[in-house]
């Protein structure tokens, strides 16, 4: 992708936790002031749907539990495999999912691939195997990096599930045989998790374009080369484009995982290049924890602009609260899809089919009635613990 992508065409269609590295960064960046246009300074036209699916993300757009569920299927031992624990929305993925085995009366083993497909989650995979786990769920990991050791796994007979991660079927992944036996389904209206991540990237356009009054000029900081990244940058470019003929992205600063110690370094040369942004979105939150939020405050970059975060890590929750460089975010329960998932591998064990889960969207900022308290987790308005534990009978 282009540093100075223009999103000026119409007629792309599209729909879109976290994540697969962080570090932190202790660097100091020069402080910068620079004249930055007014967000909504000439203004253009907002279409109404636009501002409709912003409007209902406020309200959330996550629906309830299924309704029904197979009874407990018992003994069950599931390897989880996250694909960097120092990732706060993975650590706490896991931790959810190991709560929701628990409660199903299972056992669980949390194995921390370190953000290294080959000895981190290749090696998680086959420790699974070795240590006689019937099921292993992948965190953010994506198929095709570990298609061999899934094979392995498949071959011992070993159930393989996923969120926020991408089947081997997937175009991303090469398009090939699917590997997992369920995965996460989300809410209604929304095909698998990559028209999930399509359609969190078209809100992501959809509140960019509504806060400019029509008339964005982004500063868009993309994670790239993981699907993810590229199913939301996908969705957000499209979505501007085709909804917004007056909004533009000025540049872009690409993120891969090989990039993550020089972030705030990329970004700071980014924003230098382009001063005529009004928007700044930042499509995932370890991107703003890893040095990112820092240059933004210490540079006064969200001074006149809008300031989009990512997915409402705890991170993102503190800045919103503190005014801190980041004015919103679109938040996804990470414990609901890990509880969901741990009902979605009960119904494989049980033989029946996958079931929609009504996982959605909320879009926060700092006027939101729920927004988490400080130092919490966005959960959701949905008490999904005490909802799956009266679902499997066990409460």
């Amino acid at each position: 992708m282009s540093l100075h992508h223009h999103a000026k065409k119409r007629g792309l269609i599209a729909a879109s936790a976290a994540v697969a590295a962080v570090a932190a960064l202790i660097l100091s960046g020069c402080s910068t002031t620079t004249d930055t246009p007014s967000a909504t300074e000439s203004a253009g036209a907002v279409p109404t749907d636009v501002s409709a699916a912003v409007a209902a993300a406020y309200e959330g757009t996550s629906g309830p539990l299924p309704a029904e569920s197979p009874e407990v299927s018992a003994g069950h031992d599931v390897w989880i495999v996250s694909a960097f624990q120092m990732v706060p929305g993975l650590a706490y993925l896991a931790e959810q999912l190991s709560a929701a085995t628990d409660t199903l009366g299972w056992d669980s083993e949390i194995c921390d691939g370190q953000n290294n497909a080959n000895s981190g989650w290749a090696n998680c995979i086959r420790q699974g195997v070795a240590a006689g786990a019937d099921s292993i769920v992948l965190l953010s990991v994506d198929c095709a990096p570990v298609k061999q050791a899934l094979a392995e796994a498949k071959t011992a007979g070993i159930a393989i599930a996923g969120v926020s991660s991408f089947d081997c079927d997937d175009p991303s992944q090469g398009a090939s045989e699917a590997m997992f036996d369920t995965e996460v389904q989300y809410g209604e209206g929304i095909d698998g998790v990559a028209d999930f991540f399509e359609k969190s990237g078209r809100l992501r356009a959809d509140y960019i374009i509504e806060q400019t009054g029509g008339n964005a000029k982004v500063l868009h900081v993309a994670f790239e080369g993981v699907a993810i990244g590229d199913y939301l940058s996908k969705g957000f470019e499209e979505e501007l484009a085709e909804k917004c003929p007056d909004c533009e992205i000025v540049n872009t600063v690409s993120i891969t995982p090989a990039d993550i110690a020089q972030m705030r370094q990329k970004f700071e040369t980014g924003l230098l290049q382009a001063t005529d942004a009004n928007a700044i979105v930042v499509d995932l939150g370890f991107m703003l924890a890893g040095g990112i939020q820092q240059s933004i405050v210490s540079n006064n970059a969200a001074d006149g602009r809008v300031v989009l975060g990512g997915e409402c890590t705890q991170d993102e929750i503190g800045y919103i609260r503190d005014g801190d460089g980041i004015q919103a975010c679109i938040a996804i329960s990470n414990g609901r899809a890990a509880w969901s998932l741990a009902d979605q591998l009960n119904r494989f064990f049980s033989g029946q089919e996958a079931v929609k889960d009504g996982i959605g969207w909320t879009l926060l900022d700092a006027e939101s009635p729920n927004l988490p308290p400080a130092g919490e987790n966005y959960d959701g308005p949905l008490d999904y613990r005490s909802g799956y534990a009266e679902l499997w009978g066990l409460s």
